[in-house]
């Protein structure tokens, strides 16, 4: 396969201080809630980043390792160097990753107000001082458990077990964080791992130290900048103790607070990059947003912005000589534009590592239109957030090994995302598939979605890219009628039905949104862009939306940025309920000023030049399809999404 020269800068080697690294690209680190009881790397974490491994990642910043266990824990399954006995585990990992020319870093880390686990079992939050929340923040805090269902809010209720419960430290809890820093850091380098990144940011221990916000102490840690930089220092200065010189030491900072009062500024912090620029190897440049928002929490440390940090990130490349990596939302074309430019070293990416593993292979092998998009629904981040384990909506199987098939042969009835997905988990298999599609284009009601949320249309891209395969054999404008299944295949077990639901309304006077939006795709092709124009010009007034889930709240955003105005008719649940719930946060406050939602009564009291409902239930006539064949690779399996298609082979 030819290998590309259009990300050069991005694929070439480079060195943070003896360590190389075969390319610019690092998995970044994030806390996954996988590991085994101990702190020890489990076989489902093993699997997930052998497969980014593998997939030409250069190395992977292992996320959130504790330094003490229980304290300073924030999720039940963290990541631990806190032992000694977990070296040896380490050990076999790090020769995996090596096996496969991929570096391991481990990002070290004290949780201490963040330590939500810890507190919830009793021990308390360490904390440089005590600070009142202003109304402000006790407003948003109220806004953001008001939009929890009441599942979610069991969960939630279980990271506040332990709130109130602080303990200032003193200097002798400053000393012992300081050794447990030192130790497990000097654990990381007996175990083989490669380096370390300490963890000085998203409100965690030294960086509650760091900021004024938190640090309100009038002893030599508090006050100017360089008594705050004073644990950081000696963290520093510990580790360099116990490890050789040419043990990589990274920092990560948080480039600015984003939306906290006497927050970190980007001043600060430049100051800071350059005070310890000749102890350590590297910084890792992120930012944090204030912990009581809901939708700041899209503002960083997870931005929704494309290259959220990208400003930060150039002010500490230009003030410091060692190696920079960024993150933040940077397409691999922007990121080799800026490496070749100086503006920073490596990237560092999370999501869409998620997304595809093989994201550096395919680069490299000119395949960058095959590369399976994050969807941007935060529901990795969102099962963390309630101490769940994290899961990928592109990545169904993420840390799973895939079963071996005897079929060779599929057929799948309908193009939509489900199908798709199907079709290619199929050909991953070495499965021959005959898809049949209706339409003259594929995308089905993928194409709908894509238009009202903008993330799923690089999902659409890549798979009208990636069907181009040998194995699939697509056919277009052919509607196959379920009555004919039969006679028209003769093996009916390997047929399956992922021709979706019947868009339907109980709403009088009301037309389900795929109803609506079908003569646009049609007259358009499925093009994105000509749909939006056409829809442009209808200059629909008001428009009234039955519900407000997951389907309504993204059809209110788009409908009202093309100047519709809107309202959303409330049901009975809670506003969002099936969307994660720090997208659900993000979305309800861009809905906040613009989309008022109402009750019926109001709905039928005002007029609206349309009304649309986003119910859909089953084709009537695939019951009689359970007789076919059996219940789990035969007739009567019907996937409605592409998770629902993944699941045929598990």
């Amino acid at each position: 396969m030819k290998t590309t020269q259009q990300y050069k800068s991005l694929l070439s080697p480079f060195k943070i201080n003896k360590l190389e690294f075969k390319n610019r690209i690092l998995l970044a680190p994030m806390g996954d809630n996988l590991c085994n009881k101990d702190g020890s790397i489990s076989k489902k974490q093993e699997g997930y980043f052998l497969a980014r491994a593998k997939g030409g990642c250069a190395g992977i910043i292992l996320g959130s390792v504790g330094v003490s266990r229980p304290a300073g824990q924030a999720t039940p399954l963290e990541l631990s160097l806190a032992s000694d006995s977990l070296i040896k585990k380490y050990k076999k990992f790090v020769n995996l990753m090596h096996k496969n020319d991929c570096k391991v870093i481990a990002q070290i880390k004290h949780g201490g107000s963040k330590a939500a686990y810890a507190a919830s079992i009793g021990v308390p939050f360490l904390v440089p001082s005590l600070k009142e929340m202003s109304s402000k923040d006790i407003e948003h805090g109220k806004s953001m458990v008001e939009k929890l269902t009441p599942e979610e809010m069991n969960a939630f209720v279980s990271n506040l077990k332990g709130a109130g419960n602080f303990k200032v430290m003193d200097l002798d809890d400053i000393k012992k964080v300081v050794e447990q820093f030192k130790d497990a850091a000097e654990r990381a380098f007996k175990a083989g791992i490669d380096g370390i990144e300490i963890h000085a940011g998203h409100g965690y221990i030294i960086s509650s130290f760091l900021s004024k916000a938190t640090n309100l102490r009038t002893d030599e840690y508090g006050g100017s900048l360089k008594n705050r930089m004073r644990l950081l220092d000696e963290i520093i200065d510990a580790i360099r103790t116990k490890v050789p010189r040419n043990f990589p030491i990274i920092v990560r900072l948080d480039g600015e607070e984003i939306n906290i009062k006497n927050g970190l500024t980007s001043s600060e912090v430049c100051k800071i990059a350059k005070h310890i620029e000749s102890k350590i190897d590297a910084i890792h440049v992120s930012s944090y947003a204030n912990p009581t928002s809901g939708p700041d929490f899209t503002k960083a440390p997870l931005n929704h912005k494309k290259e959220g940090f990208i400003k930060v990130t150039n002010l500490i490349k230009n003030i410091v000589k060692i190696p920079i990596i960024a993150v933040g939302r940077i397409e691999p074309e922007k990121a080799e534009k800026y490496i070749s430019e100086g503006k920073f070293n490596f990237l560092a990416m999370g999501r869409k590592l998620l997304a595809d593993p093989n994201l550096p292979n395919k680069l490299k092998n000119n395949e960058q239109d095959k590369i399976k998009p994050c969807q941007y629904s935060y529901e990795c981040v969102s099962r963390i957030f309630l101490n769940g384990q994290m899961v990928c909506v592109s990545d169904v199987g993420l840390g799973k090994k895939d079963k071996n098939y005897s079929k060779k042969n599929l057929i799948i009835i309908g193009a939509g995302p489900a199908g798709l997905e199907l079709s290619l988990q199929a050909a991953k298999r070495n499965i021959n598939v005959s898809i049949y599609e209706k339409q003259e284009f594929i995308g089905g009601n993928l194409i709908g979605a894509s238009l009202i949320y903008e993330p799923y249309r690089k999902l659409l891209n890549y798979y009208q890219a990636s069907i181009k395969n040998k194995l699939i054999d697509v056919h277009l404008n052919k509607e196959i009628i379920l009555d004919d299944i039969e006679k028209k295949f003769s093996d009916c077990q390997n047929v399956v039905i992922a021709s979706g639901g019947v868009p339907s309304s109980s709403i009088p006077n009301a037309i389900n949104v795929q109803s609506w939006l079908n003569p646009f795709i049609e007259n358009n092709g499925g093009e994105i862009d000509s749909i939006k124009l056409d829809l442009k010009k209808e200059k629909y007034g008001n428009c009234a939306i039955f519900g407000t889930d997951t389907i309504q709240l993204h059809l209110a955003s788009f409908l009202s940025s093309i100047g519709v105005n809107v309202s959303l008719v409330r049901s009975n649940k809670t506003i969002g309920s099936s969307m994660p719930v720090v997208l659900r946060w993000r979305i309800l406050d861009e809905l906040a000023n613009q989309v008022p939602v109402i009750y019926e009564e109001d709905y039928l009291s005002r007029k609206f030049d349309i009304t649309l409902d986003a119910t859909f239930e089953s084709k009537p006539n695939l019951k009689k399809l359970e007789s076919i064949g059996d219940s789990k690779h035969g007739l009567a399996y019907l996937p409605q999404t592409a998770k629902d298609a993944v699941g045929y082979f598990k």
